[in-house]
């Protein structure tokens, strides 16, 4: 099975083969910032099962300065926020919002950063909620 995204403007396209993570929503103000909502609904694929389509090069990244390696990539074109390496290079983090495909996930599988989370945010189903991120 294989899963395709892609970003607002579709210059940028990617595909996964195989399994996925399931999709998370982080709650943290950075998180929030670059989605401009109350969260971020990702999930990570492993690098070898990770690969682009087109539009590698006009990717940008903004690496939030002593911000523990945390940064925010995004098509150059239409800011649409898109997939990035973990530091180690072994998974991708990939913004649900840009699949194209049904990736076979339903619901969120856990809040993460939810001690941070926006005050006027209800967090109204049953996933598991995390003060912080994954112990």
């Amino acid at each position: 099975m294989s899963i395709r995204g892609s970003c607002l403007c579709g210059s940028v396209a990617f595909e996964i083969d195989g399994k996925t993570g399931p999709i998370g929503q982080c709650h943290c103000s950075k998180c929030r910032k670059v989605s401009g909502t109350d969260g971020n609904a990702v999930f990570y694929a492993n690098a070898d099962n990770f690969r682009w389509l087109r539009g590698e090069q006009g990717i940008r990244s903004y690496r939030l300065p002593d911000g523990n390696g945390w940064q925010s990539s995004f098509c150059g074109t239409c800011g649409s926020p898109v997939p990035h390496s973990d530091n180690s290079e072994k998974i991708y983090f990939v913004p649900a919002g840009l699949l194209d495909d049904d990736p076979g996930h339903r619901g969120y599988a856990a809040h993460v950063h939810v001690a941070s989370k926006a005050p006027w945010v209800e967090i109204t189903d049953d996933a598991p909620q995390f003060p912080e991120g994954f112990d």
